[in-house]
């Protein structure tokens, strides 16, 4: 079964794809480019001081989604005539945590001392809260099923926050300006996704009508999907940590160049779930479509992991020499590992979606807390036997773990 089989729904959603794809790699290259250009201006500590500011802060803004992005793409594909009173309600939520979110910014820039890293806290801390309501607005896009905004913005903000920070950086070489270009790009790109939302959707998040009982209600379903996705980045990120407290540096840094291409492929499934959640929200209470959707995903998903996995099992070591160089062979082993992961893990980002989709986003929290859990007693066990590799074995026992756990569950609730 094929995307194209499933009508007009199946045709919007193989056209967002496209879209999708397509703007993916212009949104990447504008974010690159800054990298490149910003690392050599600024000097290695001065950019190792930039990194830590602007993780930091990216990082302690993820807490202000509260679960309110996925939770509003699957409210309004399922009832776009609320859409006014979704948008408000869920916005004024993610005001409220915005507060704690500045103190806590603040806080830390107090911490950190006088200095460039204060200073980019500050600013950047600012650039992040701005950067999290421009994630909400797509999340808005993708409710609606218009890609083609999402990729406007999208494309938008990473060329701005590029300029703004090629142009600060232009006129004083220093953290403190490259985060005031950044924070000036990524507030014209939060007035530009203003734009459209006013003028496209007829929503002025000014004027929404806030609804307490919808607001109870969003809180109860989104709050579990947040704390799944905060669970989630623990135990995908969580390798690196335990890794260091039995292996070299160098080891380190062979695992995690290993594992920065496993993670960029994820951007595949990624596309293709961007674009075909809405349907499989819509399809709740239609079984019979609900089947369709996901029996063509799982194709689609596998398929894709299948053609995928064997291009960098067989070519990991040539992947590696041509990404970081000779000096990183270490690396090929681990990323061995992991391509058989590939698979699995396509089909995982399809398979968590069709329980959002169905509104069992607890069971979506349960699995993500088991599979931390899973994960590192994983490591605990092969690490320490197995350096980097065993790192990569204890991610494809965790994704396997999550693929059982996930067919058990939709399958009880087919039944």
């Amino acid at each position: 079964m094929s995307l194209g089989e499933l009508g007009a729904e199946g045709r919007t959603a193989l056209g967002n794809v496209i879209v999708k794809a397509l703007s993916v790699p212009v949104e990447k290259a504008g974010r690159l480019l800054l990298v490149i250009v910003a690392a050599p201006m600024l000097g290695a500590a001065a950019f190792g001081s930039y990194q830590f500011a602007f993780a930091a802060t990216t990082m302690l803004a993820l807490c202000t989604d509260l679960g309110m992005s996925i939770w509003t793409t699957r409210a309004l594909a399922r009832d776009r005539t609320r859409a006014p009173a979704i948008v408000a309600t869920a916005l004024r939520l993610r005001l409220a945590i915005a507060i704690p979110y500045l103190v806590v910014v603040g806080l830390a820039a107090l911490l950190a001392g006088p200095g460039d890293t204060r200073q980019a806290l500050v600013l950047l801390g600012l650039a992040a809260l701005i950067n999290a309501f421009i994630d909400y607005f797509l999340a808005v896009f993708r409710g609606f099923e218009r890609l083609v905004d999402e990729a406007r913005l999208n494309v938008a903000r990473a060329l701005l926050m590029a300029l703004g920070g090629l142009l600060a950086l232009v006129a004083r070489r220093s953290v403190a300006s490259l985060a005031v270009g950044l924070l000036a790009g990524l507030a014209a790109s939060g007035i530009y996704g203003l734009r459209i939302l006013r003028r496209g959707y007829g929503l002025d998040v000014r004027g929404g009508r806030f609804d307490r009982q919808l607001a109870r209600g969003a809180a109860r379903a989104a709050l579990p999907l947040w704390l799944a996705t905060l669970f989630a980045l623990l135990y995908f990120k969580g390798d690196v940590v335990i890794l260091k407290a039995f292996a070299s540096d160098a080891e380190v840094g062979a695992y995690s160049a290993a594992y920065k291409i496993f993670e960029g492929l994820m951007i595949v499934p990624a596309v293709v779930l961007t674009a075909t959640f809405p349907p499989l929200a819509r399809a709740k209470d239609d079984p019979a479509r609900q089947r369709r959707w996901e029996a063509a995903l799982v194709l689609l998903l596998l398929g894709l992991g299948a053609a995928v996995a064997p291009a960098v099992y067989f070519g990991s070591g040539s992947i590696v020499a041509r990404v970081y160089g000779t000096g990183f062979a270490r690396a090929a082993p681990s990323l061995r590992v992991l391509a058989g992961a590939l698979p699995i893990l396509f089909l995982n980002y399809g398979l968590t979606h069709f329980l959002i989709a169905r509104d069992l986003e607890r069971r979506n929290l349960q699995f993500a807390a088991l599979m931390l859990i899973i994960n590192v007693v994983s490591n605990l066990l092969l690490i320490p036997r197995f350096a980097g590799p065993g790192a990569a074995w204890a991610t494809l026992i965790t994704e396997g773990a999550l693929t059982l756990c996930c067919l058990v569950a939709l399958r009880l609730r087919r039944a």
